[in-house]
């Protein structure tokens, strides 16, 4: 047998309670071209006994791999590397795909083979209830700069990638430093290779998980930091021009900006706020949506 052209992988923890309608809007598929790795990754529920159970009801192509947990970086590439089709499609373990998602992303692959990624737009729940639609389509033909300056342009479980060139760059960094942002970072190395190719349809469903607690909010400011510091040091060698100094300012105020606006959702005090407002100020004030949160925290929001 020829190899699939999709491996959709699943990185899954503790994925119990929702594990069967994630793979259950795979076998709605009209796209049929495709095997199914999840990898459990050390999960303390049942999740590989239900996947286990519902791969045998359905025979199709699929297998469970367990294993110590790595965190989600780590599952994502250990499905990778035991993947057999060309491109990977990932999906999230309480995600869900539309039935055309992957015909589609055929077909785009069929237009742009020399694309490393076909991204698409994606609704979003809350609560089990629609919320918003994610639109991402960045025109950029330096898409690089664009990720880097902008923000993520794809969210995981729209984005189907060449595998080979996935595995070239090393998959998604394990580092614990990268934790929380390890996409991110994948996005903008991967743009490296080859060109991104962004649909403009909604082929997806991504399910908000409330993890708003200060402590966390913090830790992954300090990482999505660390990590924009990473990539304008090896962007611009350490020397870059002015314009540039102001493009990173700029980009770093947006994260101080954004840390400041989840504590404040997650109801921490303005004591604890005071830092980002700050230091957003200092970075890059001339922005008026800086300038607007500043004022809501001054009037107590």
């Amino acid at each position: 047998m020829s190899p699939p052209l999709f491996s959709v992988v699943i990185p899954a923890y503790n994925a119990a309670l929702f594990i069967e309608a994630t793979l259950d809007s795979i076998r709605s598929q009209t796209c049929r071209d495709y095997e199914v790795i999840v990898v459990d990754d050390g999960s303390r529920d049942d999740t590989k006994g239900i996947v286990d159970r519902w791969i045998s009801r359905h025979g199709l192509p699929a297998r469970c791999i367990r294993q110590e947990n790595k965190k989600i970086a780590g599952a994502r590439n250990t499905g990778m590397r035991a993947a057999a089709g060309t491109y990977i499609a990932l999906l999230d373990h309480d995600d869900l795909w539309y039935p055309g998602k992957l015909a589609a992303a055929a077909q785009a692959i069929e237009e742009h083979p020399d694309a490393v990624l076909i991204g698409h737009h994606i609704d979003v729940r809350r609560d089990g209830r629609p919320a918003r639609t994610l639109r991402r389509r960045p025109d950029a033909s330096r898409m690089y700069e664009w990720l880097l300056f902008n923000g993520p342009a794809v969210s995981t479980s729209a984005a189907v990638i060449r595998r080979d060139k996935a595995l070239e760059i090393g998959g998604f960094r394990e580092n614990p430093e990268f934790d929380t942002v390890e996409d991110y970072d994948f996005w903008m190395r991967l743009s490296l290779v080859g060109p991104f190719i962004f649909l403009d349809q909604v082929l997806a469903e991504y399910a908000v998980v409330e993890n708003s607690a200060s402590s966390r909010v913090e830790y992954h400011q300090a990482n999505l930091e660390s990590l924009l510091r990473n990539h304008f040091a090896s962007y611009f060698k350490g020397s870059p021009g002015l314009r540039q100094r102001w493009m990173m300012r700029r980009r770093l105020a947006t994260t101080y900006r954004g840390a400041a606006g989840a504590l404040a959702h997650a109801g921490a005090p303005r004591s604890q706020r005071w830092p980002y407002i700050r230091r957003m100020l200092l970075t890059y004030p001339f922005a008026p949506r800086n300038i607007a949160r500043a004022l809501l925290w001054l009037i107590g929001k």
